[in-house]
């Protein structure tokens, strides 16, 4: 007695409940749900690039405002430069003068033009 078993026969059942469990399924989408994914999507790019450009506009105000305060200390820092030039000449002339043995006068006198020659040859 021999007992003929078909591998192939097997075989074929077996695939045919593997595919049946672990076959890919695939998602079929119809018009309806393609619209409303396209819409969602063309939303999502449209709030990502407005985000971007207020950002971004945002970024822009503040450097303005940066760039004004920046000329405005730039104008102060100039000014007290020139200020402080100012005050070191005067410093420096009184300090010269003090080097030299010079006195503040006290009494002043004038000529007045008489019309006629104050130094002769």
């Amino acid at each position: 007695m021999k007992i003929k078993i078909n591998f192939k026969k097997q075989r074929r059942a077996s695939n045919r409940s593997y595919n049946k469990t672990y076959a890919k399924k695939s998602i079929k989408f119809g018009p309806v749900s393609l619209g409303f994914i396209t819409v969602l999507l063309f939303s999502l790019i449209s709030l990502f690039y407005l985000a971007q450009s207020n950002q971004i506009t945002t970024r822009g105000y503040v450097i303005k405002e940066l760039e004004v305060e920046k000329a405005k200390i730039l104008s102060e820092n100039e000014r007290l430069q020139v200020e402080s030039a100012r005050l070191e000449s005067l410093n420096k002339i009184s300090e010269k003068a003090e080097e030299l043995s010079m006195v503040p006068s006290s009494d002043l006198k004038y000529f007045v033009e008489t019309g006629g020659v104050l130094v002769k040859k």
